[in-house]
């Protein structure tokens, strides 16, 4: 089974995915930082830890993000040449925000959490889409 990474790119914050078997998305860790290539020298070392068979980048149907994360893509790819691939996120941050409460974190643990919840929650999304 492919090993993919996700990607949740935000203006601040990224979040980052894994799966290893392909079959369960699972949280890793949140980037933060604002300027992308900055956010990218911090990306990866991820890469190189999990060596992914393909990159998805969460994006929305419209908005700032969009080009962020072409742009990052760009970036990502010069560096690390593997299939990079976009998956709609709509709303990712809310649910994320959701599962977290419902698990009874604390709001400083949600905060920590979210942007990576987010994109484990696109990659299970991507992930039961193939």
């Amino acid at each position: 089974m492919p090993t993919i990474l996700c990607l949740d790119p935000g203006t601040a914050h990224t979040g980052i995915a894994i799966s290893e078997e392909g079959v369960l998305a699972t949280p890793v860790t949140t980037i933060y930082e604002k300027d992308l290539g900055q956010l990218v020298t911090k990306i990866l070392p991820y890469l190189r830890k999990y060596n992914p068979d393909r990159i998805v980048i969460g994006v929305p149907e419209y908005g700032p993000i969009v080009q962020f994360a072409t742009d990052l893509s760009e970036k990502i790819y010069a560096n690390f040449p593997k299939q990079i691939v976009f998956f709609r996120e709509d709303l990712s941050s809310h649910a994320a925000r959701h599962v977290l409460k419902a698990q009874g974190k604390t709001l400083l643990r949600r905060k920590k959490e979210e942007h990576q919840t987010a994109a484990a929650l696109i990659l299970q999304d991507h992930l039961d889409s193939l």
